[in-house]
């Protein structure tokens, strides 16, 4: 019976040892605060309206490759709203779109194409 014990402690002990190894292999490093790595998608486009309270920006934006999007006009959530208080109606944008908590992309950088 300890022979069996000993056996799935080392099997084990093993089988951690090799996840680290696997997703360096992989490209994928945890960051310290065990969150994911966040994956950005850049885009452009103009402001048509920007509502702080709710932390959205309406933009028209041309085709986002990476998400498979096509050119459309939406309101997009942006990850600090602070992003927000420069922006105006009518200005070009450029942006990157992250992950969000509630699983809908979010802005997560913005700034104004001059």
């Amino acid at each position: 019976m300890k022979q069996n014990g000993y056996r799935l402690i080392i099997l084990a002990f093993l089988a951690l040892a090799a996840v680290p190894a696997a997703a360096e292999e992989a490209n994928f490093i945890m960051p310290m605060d065990g969150r994911a790595p966040a994956e950005s998608y850049p885009g452009q486009g103009t402001v048509n309206s920007v509502d702080s309270e709710a932390g959205k920006v309406n933009l028209s934006y041309g085709p986002i490759p990476g998400l498979g999007w096509k050119a459309r006009t939406a309101d997009l959530e942006v990850q600090d709203r602070t992003l927000l208080a420069s922006l105006k109606k009518g200005q070009k944008v450029a942006f990157k779109l992250v992950g969000s908590r509630n699983g809908h992309y979010a802005i997560s950088e913005i700034t104004v194409i001059k």
